[in-house]
């Protein structure tokens, strides 16, 4: 329950409601705290602050705030549009997770609610003169507050739902996937898979995505019970009922309500939705970035400076996101887990995206001085073979599409300076992997 508690609060399209709900938690109770006061002001020690003057101030504040809000909230949505239809719609969560729009919207929401109840209490004479002051002094407080937080959402509002907001968003998200991934490519599952048939397997509970798993609570499920798990999909496969999740090895012998009971616990401890998350799945954030990319190079849009910065970014990915180098690494000796095949956090965000530029000299070129430097920077050998093997196979399909003489041959210089020690001739056997 904790652990799927804990994914929610990090969904920000589940929860966009609950920092403006907390928020006008706090408004309520800033707003009637003021009465207090007279147990510690006396009331002779205070200037007398009318009502009219409150009143003017709250009123100002409530009829305000109202209308920033409904703006702010129409402006977030168009955003949200822009950056689905510019970019792609799988970075829609990655708006909503903007901590200046959330907390724009949060303290507009806020401070109307905050002047509502302060005129109510007002109204009904609920504070005298110590309470008056104290409430006097909150509202400019109030106000010295939404004038900075204004002026920072007007800074926001000159970036939000643009193209390169959408990149810098999905390049932040991804970065911080692959950099858990190189930190710790098992999620600490360090026993080894045993040798030996599983006792019995555990199905998805439903067809889906594999977003999230609670790897804590099953390293504690099979330490209590003396078993091992071999985790056999990885975030991100899509699963139907017929997937096995887990391998469950047992030392003793399991009655059929051991297993029925342990297939329960265990498939609580996986979340499966319709659509993948950022969060435990590093291919996830490279192919929306290729998708930005794939966008950018339709014939409809054929935007080459669009397709040039998702290119770019892939690259910065690949090579910038480095693994932490103090981290106190997790161990749990009792998980196992398979892993998918690292050459597809190539393959899988620059093939589509080769795919759709192929009669396109200028982004064609750049993937393959990309793919050099993934080469020649990246710490895996099966990635610096993965990148060789897509410049090949991206020179091998713009040849058969190339008509005109002086762009073939700018690609095969290109590749030539690039990849000096490899060549096309030699590697007519190379394909495409299948990616899963």
């Amino acid at each position: 329950m904790w652990f799927k508690l804990k994914i929610w609060l990090k969904n920000p399209s589940e929860n966009l409601w609950l920092t403006p709900a907390l928020g006008a938690i706090f408004a309520t109770f800033f707003s009637l705290f003021a009465t207090f006061s007279r147990y510690f002001i006396p009331s002779n020690a205070v200037p007398n602050i009318s009502i009219e003057t409150l009143s003017s101030l709250l009123d100002i504040i409530a009829s305000s705030m109202l209308a920033v809000t409904t703006f702010s909230l129409s402006i977030m949505v168009a955003a949200f549009a822009s950056a689905s239809s510019s970019g792609t719609p799988r970075a829609y969560k990655l708006m909503m997770s903007d901590d200046n729009t959330r907390l724009a919207i949060t303290s507009f929401i806020s401070a109307f609610i905050y002047a509502v109840i302060a005129k109510i209490a007002l109204g009904l004479q609920y504070y005298g003169t110590s309470g008056r002051f104290i409430l006097f002094v909150s509202t400019i407080l109030v106000l010295i507050y939404l004038i900075y937080t204004l002026i920072r959402w007007v800074h926001t509002l000159s970036k939000l739902g643009t193209l390169t907001t959408t990149i810098d968003k999905i390049e932040q998200a991804a970065s911080e996937a692959l950099i858990e991934y190189r930190t710790q490519p098992n999620y600490g599952a360090t026993g080894q898979k045993p040798s030996k048939t599983p006792t019995f397997e555990v199905y998805s509970a439903k067809t889906g995505y594999l977003t999230h798993f609670d790897i804590i609570g099953l390293e504690e499920l099979a330490s209590a019970q003396d078993l091992h798990f071999h985790l056999n999909v990885s975030p991100g496969k899509f699963l139907d009922p017929q997937t096995p999740i887990i391998l469950v090895y047992a030392q003793n012998h399991l009655t059929k309500e051991e297993q029925d009971s342990l297939q329960l616990q265990i498939t609580n401890k996986f979340i499966i939705e319709a659509n993948r998350s950022f969060l435990q799945d590093p291919r996830f954030g490279l192919l929306v970035m290729s998708e930005v990319g794939q966008k950018a190079m339709s014939s409809a849009i054929n935007d080459v400076g669009s397709g040039i910065s998702a290119i770019n970014a892939l690259t910065r990915i690949l090579i910038d996101s480095q693994p932490h180098a103090e981290v106190n690494k997790l161990d749990y000796p009792h998980m196992s887990m398979h892993q998918f095949d690292i050459k597809e956090l190539i393959f899988g965000s620059f093939a589509p995206m080769a795919r759709d530029c192929v009669n396109n000299i200028e982004l064609n070129v750049r993937m393959l001085k990309s793919l050099a430097m993934i080469q020649q920077n990246v710490p895996e050998p099966e990635l610096k073979v993965a990148a060789e093997e897509m410049a090949i196979n991206i020179v091998k399909h713009c040849l058969t599409q190339f008509e005109f003489e002086p762009d073939r041959e700018i690609l095969i210089e290109t590749f030539n300076a690039q990849f000096p020690h490899s060549s096309i001739e030699q590697a007519n056997s190379i394909h495409l992997n299948d990616i899963d």
